[in-house]
């Protein structure tokens, strides 16, 4: 607060010293007769809106009502439960998890789980999933202190208990769960403040408020139950848990972790107050069960479970997701693998089980353009490339895997030719092409390397916020004043070579900065309320684009009728007294000529910068790259969603995420023998399989 307090003084401070300065400047001018009524409104009036603004939008969103706040949390949290129904409703179809699907996964109390709280003495010592879910949805609604601690190894249903839970309790105000992935925290943080960010960055309604944090941070303090999976892919789970400890004193909570690395906490992993539970592998009778449900193509591997409930086969389809593999790829297993009993035989029937799943998911006859060698290899590619903490995929951070020098590159040609080519038209009008060509080179390479210095933008949108402006953060703010400066800077140059009175240098610079640092305050970080997802983000970073380019040549427009109409009495002389245009056309469409010119060169440069530094435009470069080097298709997006429709992929609001971090190992590893095995099972085909893989796991899809 103390931070937020200063940064709003420092930019209060900024704002009056610019507004002092341009009155001082009015002042002096008019009274020694260099500014003239009509300089006086250009340069005077756009810089008092632009402060007035500024400082009046502050102070309204500092006077808000103070009652103002329950009334938005009130709202929001509404907007919210819905919010959390709508998305995990709909990801739950594609992760598979129908109530005719799910297998009857069992758990038990571990030793030492707290037996004194009332969730605790309704649950028996085992039982099946729904048992535990529905008892521990019972005690939240009824307003008791239930604390969950759910264990297992990958791919047991830790993640899809997750899902089951958030769903059962998912619009039963004024409890509102909300599923966080943990292995983007840091716990050098307090757990509420990451809880916070992460809300506003997946649930953009609150973004969208004046005081959107502080409802965020009121939501998460008194009315978010907080399902929080995979302890176990924090950087310090022992600092993770004591930080969990310290930020939920006396609420509820739901909490994952892998079986192994909670034991390896020791001692100090109990929760107070927390029920423990342990998802158990499934036995080879259960394994059996469903393989006998799902259909009489499974006998091979009924028998081979009948003849060894111990053996390899059995351990490898022990867990959910592997046996939800195996019912999704026929059980297609080579009979050598059925019968082995080597020491890495399990090892080697799950690999070639997420092998044959992948193949499956690509047959040759699949119509989609794709080779299934190639979508493999580009699904290979995506897999190493995955954020190793959170495992998610992001499209706007694989521009990481193309070289530096190849967009530095790149936007030296593109701002080359399009300023050059913009500037060299201007200048033709005086008869000095070559001079601005020369201005439009030497404007492409400084911007250019200004663009490339400053690491990519998150993506953005293009959303005027004139009701709500607020002070931004230090690092935005010094972007938004990059922006205006290199804009403005621009613009002085250009005018410099054409007029001689300084005023004109001053009122140009001045309107193309404010322009360029209006572009830029006026996009922010992008989560679309509608959806949040990887395309609704690509579109509406590219809209911020688009909007930056329009802005620029609406306001380069006016800051170029301003000086077009001034050319005659402000050209430098003798230098242009040559130029017959000057003297011959009425003043009215040498203003036309210089709106037309300002729309041209402010369009063009916003536009280069927007597009330099936005996560669309890098995602442009790199996806052609990438295409080029034969890393990913020249389709990419398409692809990614064709793969989530496939089973391959799972969205998590703005991110893709491989099915299983088994699945996204077992592809980034170089491929193995048994993996790469040709599949000679005759299968069903991509829409077939599509559905027989629920585009997605049942219940023991998590981590």
């Amino acid at each position: 607060m103390r931070a937020r307090r200063t940064l709003t003084a420092a930019i209060y401070t900024v704002l009056a010293v610019i507004l002092l300065a341009t009155v001082i400047v009015a002042v002096l001018g008019l009274k020694d007769g260099d500014l003239k009524p009509i300089d006086l409104w250009a340069s005077l009036v756009p810089t008092v809106l632009a402060v007035v603004a500024a400082v009046l939008g502050a102070l309204q969103a500092e006077r808000q009502p103070s009652d103002s706040l329950d009334q938005a949390v009130r709202l929001q949290a509404s907007a919210l439960a819905w919010k959390v129904t709508q998305d995990w409703r709909a990801e739950s179809r594609h992760r598979g998890l129908y109530t005719e699907r799910r297998m009857a996964v069992r758990w038990r109390r571990e030793p030492g789980s707290d037996r004194f709280t009332r969730l605790a003495a309704d649950l028996p010592e085992e039982g099946v999933l729904d048992q535990l879910t529905g008892a521990f949805s019972r005690h939240v609604r009824a307003g008791n202190l239930s604390r969950l601690v759910v264990t297992g190894e990958p791919g047991a249903g830790k993640t899809a208990v997750c899902v089951l839970l958030t769903l059962e309790l998912a619009g039963q105000e004024p409890v509102i769960p909300v599923l966080f992935q943990l292995s983007s925290w840091d716990p050098a943080r307090p757990l509420a403040e990451w809880m916070t960010d992460e809300l506003t960055a997946n649930y953009p309604a609150l973004a969208d408020e004046t005081r959107g944090r502080e409802v965020a941070a009121e939501l998460v303090r008194h009315q978010i139950l907080p399902v929080l999976d995979g302890l176990d892919e924090v950087a310090d789970p022992a600092a993770a848990l004591r930080g969990i400890e310290d930020g939920l004193v006396g609420r509820s909570f739901v909490l994952t972790c892998r079986t192994r690395e909670y034991a390896a906490l020791g001692p100090d992993r109990r929760l107070g107050e927390a029920v423990e539970v342990r998802l158990q592998p499934l036995s080879a009778g259960e394994s059996r069960g469903v393989l006998q449900a799902a259909g009489p193509g499974f006998q091979p591997l009924i028998t081979a479970l009948d003849a060894e409930p111990g053996g390899p086969l059995a351990r490898a389809l022990r867990t959910p997701f592997m046996l939800s593999l195996a019912v999704a790829v026929d059980g297609s297993l080579p009979g050598e693998l059925l019968s082995a009993t080597a020491p890495d035989t399990e090892e080697r029937i799950r690999q070639q089980l997420l092998g044959t799943f992948v193949r499956r998911a690509y047959p040759r006859t699949s119509g989609n353009g794709i080779d299934a060698a190639d979508a493999r290899r580009y699904l290979a590619f995506l897999a190493r490339h995955v954020d190793p903490g959170t495992g998610r995929l992001a499209w706007w951070q694989l521009h990481r895997a193309v070289p530096r020098p190849v967009f530095l590159g790149l936007a030296l040609v593109n701002a080359g030719i399009a300023c050059s080519a913009a500037a060299a038209a201007l200048f033709s009008l005086f008869n000095r092409f070559w001079l601005g060509l020369g201005i439009g080179l030497g404007a492409a390479v400084v911007g250019a390397f200004v663009v490339e210095l400053v690491p990519q933008d998150d993506p953005r949108r293009a959303k005027p916020r004139l009701r709500s402006v607020h002070p931004t953060s230090p690092y935005a703010m010094q972007r938004v004043l990059g922006f205006g400066a290199v804009g403005g800077a621009a613009c002085a140059v250009i005018v410099r070579f054409l007029y001689e009175k300084p005023q004109y240098i001053a009122i140009g610079g001045v309107l193309s900065g404010i322009t360029f640092a209006a572009a830029r305050y006026f996009s922010e970080p992008s989560d679309p309320m509608d959806a949040v997802t990887p395309g609704n983000l690509l579109r509406s970073d590219r809209s911020a684009v688009l909007y930056a380019l329009l802005t620029g040549a609406v306001a380069g427009a006016l800051t170029g009728g301003y000086l077009g109409a001034s050319i005659k009495d402000g050209r430098r002389t003798p230098q242009l007294d040559d130029v017959t245009l000057i003297g011959r056309l009425p003043s009215a469409v040498e203003a036309l000529l210089g709106a037309a010119g300002g729309a041209l060169l402010s369009a063009t440069g916003l536009g280069l910068m927007a597009f330099g530094s936005s996560s669309w435009g890098r995602f442009v470069i790199t996806r052609g790259w990438l295409a080029l080097r034969g890393r990913t298709p020249r389709r990419l997006m398409a692809f990614v969603e064709d793969a989530r429709e496939r089973g391959v992929l799972r969205q998590a609001n703005g991110y893709y995420e491989f099915r299983h971090r088994l699945l996204q190992h077992h592809l980034a590893e170089p491929v193995r023998a048994v993996a790469s095995a040709p599949d000679t099972s005759t299968g069903p085909d991509s829409t077939q399989y599509a559905r027989r893989a629920g585009r997605g796991p049942v219940p023991g899809s998590g981590t």
